[in-house]
């Protein structure tokens, strides 16, 4: 679904991608990890088209994707939910998703069924995003990013600042959301977590792919065991 090959990004005269090479395959799970600063906002944000890389391709469902505007990459599938979620504080649950939905003979099945999927927008769809718990807030994000029909998922950090039995229900909704048929591949710092719901990982370290592996010899690796799950 997804090929990167080649990528080179740089912010000014600051190289932060170097010769990145990358794929998604069709109704995956995949996993970054990688420290602060390693570049893996930066690699989601030249996917979205908000960073254009220096060399490189990108390809999506065998089109060339760094010639469709930034502005048109949702109406071709590819959707992210950002870091921090980036919600409309002032705005209920139910206006935050509605503003998403561009296809308007799907937008009340596919609202339906996040309500479904997750009930607790349900019971705060006239609240303000702005008074929603930091759970509450992320679920939101993620409908958002739904209501959009997505083919592609991105995803920034679910799981940042929250406590941890809400980053074991938002992982169970990205398992949900596979078995709707979307593809997702995100970007993690809880590293035991995230490769358990998905197929593949990939480790970047100052803007490299370091390592990439399906997930389970991932979680078995003795680099990342020592290093990111601190098991000697």
């Amino acid at each position: 679904m997804l090929e990167i090959n080649g990528l080179n990004v740089a912010y000014g005269d600051t190289q932060v991608i170097w010769d990145l090479n990358l794929k998604v395959e069709q109704g995956e799970i995949v996993t970054m990890l990688g420290p602060n600063g390693a570049g893996k906002t930066t690699i989601l944000r030249t996917i979205c088209g908000l960073v254009q890389p220096r060399s490189g391709s990108i390809t999506f469902q065998g089109q060339d994707l760094l010639k469709v505007p930034a502005y048109n990459r949702a109406k071709h599938g590819i959707v992210m939910v950002p870091e921090g979620r980036r919600l409309f504080p002032k705005m209920t649950v139910e206006e935050n998703l509605e503003i998403a939905a561009w296809k308007p003979d799907q937008k009340a099945e596919t609202m339906e069924w996040i309500y479904e999927t997750m009930p607790k927008l349900a019971e705060r769809r006239k609240q303000l995003a702005g008074t929603l718990s930091g759970g509450e807030q992320q679920m939101c994000a993620i409908g958002r990013g739904i209501m959009a029909q997505p083919s592609l998922l991105m995803l920034d950090e679910p799981s940042l600042g929250l406590a941890p039995i809400i980053v074991e229900q938002v992982f169970e909704i990205l398992l949900k959301l596979k078995s709707r048929g979307i593809t997702i591949f995100f970007v993690e710092q809880f590293v035991e977590q995230s490769l358990k719901i998905s197929s593949r990982g990939y480790l970047c370290e100052g803007g490299q792919i370091v390592l990439h592996e399906d997930s389970v010899s991932m979680l078995n690796n003795d680099y990342v065991r020592q290093v990111y799950l601190g098991i000697a």
